[in-house]
């Protein structure tokens, strides 16, 4: 409900009572936050000398927080996009769903 009333109110969107994507991208980018917060997740931690090894090494912090970037843009640019399609076409956005 939370994420429902985030999106009308920022984007003019309608969600889906279940399973919204727009509600499941959020979750999936705010997730990679709580595992980050938590000291001594990651061996880098432990070792600062591995900030110096390439992101492109699978299984590292790197690796996963381009992964979480993409995540976190995917929340903020897909609402945004279709907003702006809706928008474009000259449907009010809260009659129904246009996603396409």
């Amino acid at each position: 409900m939370a994420g429902e009333t985030v999106i009308r109110i920022a984007y003019g969107l309608p969600c889906l009572e279940r399973d919204d994507p727009y509600v499941a991208v959020a979750e999936k980018a705010v997730m990679p936050m709580f595992v980050a917060a938590i000291p001594g997740n990651f061996l880098v931690d432990h070792l600062p000398i591995l900030k110096k090894i390439p992101e492109w090494i699978p299984g590292t912090f790197k690796h996963h927080a381009k992964d979480w970037k993409d995540w976190a843009l995917a929340m903020l640019n897909e609402p945004y996009a279709d907003a702006k399609k809706i928008i474009v076409r000259g449907f009010p956005p809260l009659l129904g769903s246009f996603r396409s």
